[in-house]
């Protein structure tokens, strides 16, 4: 008696979550709806070919707090090497000025991840294949997006 309420009960939790198919339509559905606001907010055409999500995990935000934090990462480096090639002095001091904003979005970012331990995982990290046209670029590269539980997308900056 004891293993049938636990089959039965193991059965019942499968039956009840979403499949994998359907949870990748929907991570679809989210990231097409963001891609067509955006070009309609920056007045371009988009011609989506392909927007198909091949794989998905669950994350906390520690998680996105740490790929935001690669960002700013990414951004400081390109920065440093900007103002290294700067030929004026104004446009040297614009770039460091933006290092030191970058610099102290990091340190905040840091202290974020450091307060988050065992978040829940309540965010969606898909892996997308993207094939789309907007205004006369293509682009074809497989991306990787964060979506929240309402399948919205989340710009990681």
């Amino acid at each position: 008696m004891k293993y049938l309420s636990l089959i039965i009960c193991s059965v019942i939790l499968f039956a009840c979550a979403p499949s994998k198919k359907k949870v990748c339509e929907k991570i679809d559905d989210g990231i097409r709806t963001y891609l067509e606001k955006v070009a309609s907010k920056q007045n371009k055409e988009l011609t989506i070919n392909q927007l198909t999500t091949i794989d998905f995990e669950m994350v906390g935000a520690g998680r996105l707090d740490t790929l935001i934090q690669q960002n700013y990462s990414h951004k400081i480096s390109r920065f440093l090497t900007l103002q290294k090639t700067a030929t004026n002095q104004a446009n040297s001091k614009a770039y460091l000025d933006s290092v030191n904003y970058y610099a102290k979005l990091d340190s905040l970012t840091s202290l974020q991840i450091t307060t988050r331990w065992r978040d829940p995982k309540v965010y969606y990290y898909s892996k997308t294949i993207v094939n789309m046209t907007t205004g006369d670029q293509k682009l074809v590269d497989t991306m990787r997006y964060a979506l929240d539980k309402s399948f919205k997308l989340m710009p990681l900056l």
